[in-house]
């Protein structure tokens, strides 16, 4: 039986900062390829080592493996790769995820092939193909690749670079559940017991985002915001029940955009003893969402407040203001949501004193957890491109390093002594609470 293998190449770091859950996009794509009859396993490397994943993936001997890489896994993602090639020559090697999205040309050196963008019903009608076909990996240039959106092929003289995708409402009503079968549960479940109580996994309930603030990069899921259906989302949630969480972290980048989704969502889960956390927008936050949210069973909501200063504001391109953070964080404080904050200090083109402004605006408001990066430039954003110094082979080795990966004009020692007492100060007016 012809099989595909796909790999998250994600390693522990055992980071003050990690906060780990099962990959998504991995489950989701092992759903549609195995609903088209094609034996597929997820390998998520979080709870393993190289030499495990390895000799899993030798033992396993799949014709198609594919491996998930974004910019902090880029150096895992192209030593399995080697791994892969010299062990299982005969397995053809494709690359997805942001990172080969954005340079696919950098990944076709080590891959045969390349799925950019969302590939959840192309990747796997190309494995059909290709295993009805009976091609092999020296023979699958072969098919009429024109044919699968999103795909790169750049070999042997010839060059396929055929559209990204991005899904309508109505095929993401048709997909199936994610497939969480060969998740370490346990070892998930573990983790979250140990950092707050909960047993906590992720949920998607929307794709895309139509900001556009400067240091980000959406190559995957882009501008266009598209809702899934709620019975699929509950459909979901009762899965994830089954497998024992108690928990959701809804992962979408602006959960509360739409306020009449988030209305439903909430009558719908108030009462089902599932307690959520999400990430939010500061704009439009009202006493009545926030009441709402908490009856709902909202625990936490995670705010980019990202500085404290309004001109480096304007410099990231928020399109919110300092008072909107403010209001939207005593509003949540209010209705007795946790709130954490993101913050981003060092930003290009701010000086020292706006920085400081954000230590002390981190300081002044009302929240229970906060933290502080430096810039990190992501490919396909503004920021990437007006940052010419970035050494593209970098990443970093644990979660939120206050590592520039650029020429910056901040000392990064000082920076990191800054947020160390920042943080010292946060800890002490919390525990006088």
């Amino acid at each position: 039986m012809s099989r595909v293998a796909l790999v998250y190449p994600y390693f522990r770091t055992r980071s003050a900062n990690e906060l780990l859950f099962a990959p998504l996009g991995a489950a989701t794509l092992a759903s549609q390829l195995q609903r088209s009859g094609i034996e597929t396993r997820v390998f998520d490397c979080t709870f393993k080592t190289f030499e495990a994943v390895h000799d899993e993936l030798e033992a396993y001997r799949a014709d198609v493996v594919g491996i998930y890489s974004m910019v902090t896994l880029s150096r895992n993602t192209f030593r399995l790769a080697e791994t892969v090639r010299r062990r299982l020559p005969e397995s053809l090697l494709i690359a997805g995820g942001p990172l080969p999205t954005l340079y696919p040309e950098r990944y076709s050196e080590a891959f045969d092939a390349v799925f950019r963008g969302e590939a959840d019903i192309s990747f796997p009608r190309f494995c059909v193909d290709l295993f009805e076909a009976g091609t092999t990996r020296g023979r699958f240039q072969e098919l009429q690749l024109e044919r699968y959106q999103g795909l790169f092929v750049q070999r042997n003289g010839r060059r396929i670079d055929n559209p990204t995708m991005h899904f309508t409402e109505q095929e993401m009503e048709s997909f199936p559940l994610p497939y969480r079968g060969d998740f370490d549960h346990a070892a998930y479940q573990k983790i979250w017991l140990q950092l707050d109580g909960t047993k906590t996994t992720s949920l998607l309930t929307t794709l895309g985002c139509p900001f556009h603030c400067d240091f980000c990069s959406r190559p995957i899921f882009g501008n266009r915001f598209r809702r899934r259906s709620l019975d699929s989302v509950f459909e979901e949630i009762e899965q994830i029940r089954r497998l024992g969480y108690d928990g959701l972290w809804i992962a979408d980048d602006n959960f509360t955009l739409d306020i009449r989704f988030l209305r439903e969502f909430c009558r719908r889960i108030a009462g089902r003893g599932i307690g959520w956390s999400c990430l939010s927008r500061v704009t439009g936050i009202n006493p009545q969402i926030t009441r709402m949210m908490k009856d709902a069973g909202c625990r936490r909501v995670y705010l980019g407040l990202e500085t404290g200063n309004p001109d480096t504001l304007k410099l990231m391109q928020k399109q919110a203001s300092l008072d909107e953070g403010k209001r939207a964080v005593q509003l949540f404080h209010e209705s007795g949501i946790e709130v954490a904050a993101f913050f981003i200090v060092g930003y290009p083109g701010e000086s020292m004193s706006s920085i400081e402004d954000t230590f002390r605006f981190a300081l002044e408001l009302p929240l229970d957890v906060i933290s502080f990066n430096v810039p990190f430039p992501l490919p396909g954003s503004p920021l990437f491109d007006r940052t010419t110094t970035v050494d593209p082979n970098m990443d970093w080795n644990e979660e939120n390093e206050v590592t520039f990966v650029y020429h910056s004009e901040f000392d990064a020692a000082w920076l990191q002594r800054r947020i160390r007492e920042t943080m010292q100060a946060f800890a002490a007016k919390k525990s006088k609470r």
